[in-house]
């Protein structure tokens, strides 16, 4: 793959002012959970925006998705009475973007806010610019070819919204949500209707008509050049590809069938996968010039290899029809091919629990980091909390050469987190060079099995087992995500993760870093007694003690840490806790030979 000679190819095309009209950057001064005035530059025309499960990437496409027109945000972010949007004072949620006007030749910014309308609450409209905004006045008699009067004309961009995560074929709606109290209902529907899909098919019919309604909204064979395309992507030689929309199954959702030189299928046989490729190619092929192409988690449905290929063809449609591209993503195959410029990392700033991005540059190994990505030649040591993180370090600091093999650090959300998103992805990839450190007092008094001992009989059980262990529900990965998938994707996705868990998920010999340190550092006689065996609580007041805190002055989390750390590094590092850890360590760099 080139994609050198892709990246600066793409990139003359924006430096000349080729792919106008261009969203140039996009602003929120008040803005779902993100902090006041975050701001993305769109400095390259494929435009990743990284970050973790919770930090807005999704809504922040939403609004990008609304930048062109009349188009209202409303549609996919509303008022509900559990979740309501409030005001902040004079302040309503908004956003301000920016792009190059035509008639000025500069880059003018437009402020589009949530507004009551006939009683609509959640409309979301152009306004007149704010001054607390900093944004410029406007000057009808300073913008010629301006429509507006009171504000700067909208960009004029076609936009296309692909949210893989929501892209189901028809045979998946129906099956996984359409009507009927279970899935053997649901079973004997489709096969009640599939001989009609079958004869659409089989006669290439453009329209049919069933109970009063029309069925068919659309039905034709792919382009040679789309089915080349699905081709590249999957890695498979497809001879020919249909498409058809249609409501056989009371749905409204597509169907594609599926040539090979061996088989003919629908993606009822296939994985979802395939269906979500067929999908973007038609979608993107499709795109007018110029167009805003949005892609939320194209990793979803896709093995790795799928993903670089896919990262490949959208260069080739930017180079081609001049299309500004934004993924929401945290794939590694997506964006260790994207310059820094291209990389917005959406983190979360835990003083304040508001989603940040720190910089408008991110070079992919740092990304990798926020994500969770282990760096190449180095073992990732996965831990709870960041005192775990520093009670790790103290054990591997005994000798700088052994400590630089490895690389520790937490995931915001503890244990949890770790199995029920990181596991998962750790394990079909089938990493070595992963070790997880999980608390003592997470150690599974049963541990796990092999795998390849359980039979298909006993899989449930083994699933349930998974679960006990881990504490949470784990996301399988098989196409599709978790409603996906056949019984066979599902039940070998588990047993990987099982077997994965037994080699590369581990506990630190303690309870908690808090009950070590506090038991085995160096007292000095006057310490705080630790009442219910709560040692957060005890380090709490011992730092108060510290620092000569009042009972009502606040406590910063960041003092509580100093002290813990303090106190662990009066603990020798010739304690067997930390050559236990040290062990463990041992035995991760063993694997990964």
């Amino acid at each position: 793959m080139t994609f050198e000679s892709d990246r600066e190819a793409v990139r003359q095309l924006m430096l000349t002012n080729k792919l106008e009209p261009f969203v140039r950057h996009i602003r929120f001064p008040y803005f779902r959970n993100l902090e006041q005035n975050t701001r993305i530059d769109f400095l390259f025309p494929f435009t990743a925006i990284v970050g973790m499960n919770g930090t807005n990437k999704s809504s922040v496409l939403r609004a990008i998705q609304s930048t062109p027109g009349q188009s209202s945000l409303g549609l996919y972010w509303f008022s509900t009475s559990t979740d309501e949007i409030s005001d902040r004072g004079n302040d309503k949620p908004c956003f301000v973007y920016g792009y190059l006007h035509p008639g000025v030749q500069k880059i003018v910014e437009v402020l589009k806010t949530r507004v009551n309308i006939q009683n609509n609450p959640d409309y979301w409209e152009p306004s007149r610019p704010i001054r607390r905004y900093d944004m410029e006045p406007f000057d009808p008699a300073a913008a010629p070819g301006n429509k507006g009067k009171t504000r700067w004309d909208t960009i004029d961009k076609p936009v296309v919204y692909i949210d893989f995560r929501q892209t189901l074929s028809a045979y998946d709606r129906s099956f996984y949500y359409g009507a009927g109290s279970n899935f053997q209902d649901r079973k004997e529907f489709i096969r009640r209707r599939s001989p009609l899909l079958k004869r659409a098919i089989s006669y290439n019919l453009t329209t049919y008509s069933w109970h009063g309604s029309e069925r068919i909204q659309e039905n034709r064979s792919l382009s040679p050049a789309e089915v080349a395309a699905v081709s590249k992507i999957l890695g498979r030689t497809y001879t020919e590809i249909r498409w058809l929309r249609h409501t056989f199954f009371n749905v409204a959702g597509a169907t594609c069938v599926l040539k090979t030189s061996a088989l003919n299928y629908t993606e009822a046989f296939a994985g979802s996968g395939e269906f979500a490729v067929v999908r973007l190619v038609i979608d993107i092929l499709g795109a007018k010039p110029t167009s805003l192409i949005l892609l939320d988690e194209p990793e979803v449905s896709l093995h790795p290899g799928a993903q670089e290929r896919l990262v490949e063809f959208v260069f080739e449609q930017i180079k081609k029809h001049k299309h500004q591209v934004v993924v929401s993503t945290h794939s590694p195959a997506i964006i260790r091919h994207l310059p820094p410029e291209a990389i917005k990392v959406i983190l979360v700033d835990h003083k304040t629990g508001k989603n940040i991005i720190p910089s408008q540059k991110a070079a992919a190994n740092e990304a990798f980091f926020h994500i969770g990505e282990p760096i190449a030649g180095r073992i990732q040591i996965v831990v709870e909390d960041i005192l775990a993180e520093h009670l790790v370090h103290r054990a591997l600091s005994f000798d700088e050469a052994f400590a630089s093999q490895f690389q520790t650090r937490f995931f915001p959300g503890g244990a949890e987190t770790i199995w029920g998103h990181y596991v998962p992805v750790f394990s079909a990839e089938g990493r070595k060079d992963v070790v997880v450190l999980l608390d003592g007092d997470k150690s599974p008094v049963k541990p796990l099995p092999p795998a390849n001992t359980v039979s298909a009989h006993d899989f449930p059980q083994l699933h349930k087992q998974l679960r006990e262990v881990a504490g949470t529900t784990i996301k399988i990965n098989v196409d599709g995500g978790d409603s996906g998938g056949n019984q066979t994707q599902i039940e070998n996705a588990v047993r990987t993760i099982v077997d994965w868990s037994r080699n590369c998920v581990q506990y630190l010999p303690v309870s908690s870093p808090e009950e070590f340190i506090w038991t085995n550092m160096q007292k000095t006689g006057i310490e705080p007694q630790v009442i219910n065996n709560d040692f957060k609580k005890a380090f709490d007041d011992l730092t108060r003690q510290d620092l000569a805190l009042a009972h009502f002055q606040p406590l910063d989390g960041n003092d509580i840490l100093s002290t813990q750390r303090r106190r662990l590094a009066t603990i020798p590092t010739s304690h067997p806790v930390f050559e236990a850890i040290r062990e463990l360590a041992r035995k991760a760099v063993e694997r990964s030979s």
